[in-house]
């Protein structure tokens, strides 16, 4: 495995605006021992701003098409099947996966999100198991930066 670097460029966009849902889900990912750089972005426009490089995130370097977008579905202020669409429907974004946070009760997000282009779903609150299983089915295994030095 990988050990992360400090200009490491594989990023994991973490699109949740429940700071309860964010606490944990970054506690996860660092049980994980998952070291890539984690942006938290709580709004759609601000979402399409950092992809996009506009308003405050102009300036900054492109994002890298290694990079991964964790989209939670019950965003409250704006329907993440509408983000889901716009990433999608950007040529500039299109290529990058989108795993999808779902509650058990988000059964037809779910199914529409998969229509929509999503590459993989997990229901929250999910366990590593499940996010490290759910990853590697979505063949993003490589996107993980793992800090486990016993792994040669």
């Amino acid at each position: 495995m990988m050990h992360a670097q400090p200009d490491a460029k594989i990023e994991i966009i973490l699109v949740e605006d429940r700071p309860e849902d964010v606490a944990f889900t970054v506690g996860v990912l660092k049980k994980a021992n998952v070291f890539n750089k984690i942006t938290v972005i709580d709004n759609a426009s601000e979402l399409m701003d950092f992809l996009r490089r506009r308003g405050r995130f102009a300036g900054q370097e492109a994002i890298s098409a290694e990079s991964m977008i964790l989209l939670s579905l019950s965003l409250i202020e704006t329907p993440a099947l509408d983000l889901l669409r716009k990433v999608k429907a950007d040529e500039r974004t299109k290529p990058l996966p989108v795993v999808m946070l779902a509650s058990s009760h988000e059964e037809r997000g779910v199914m529409e999100s998969y229509k929509l282009g999503a590459t993989a779903c997990i229901l929250k609150p999910f366990d590593l198991p499940k996010f490290v299983e759910a990853v590697s089915e979505s063949r993003l295994g490589w996107l993980l930066i793992s800090g486990d030095s016993t792994t040669q």
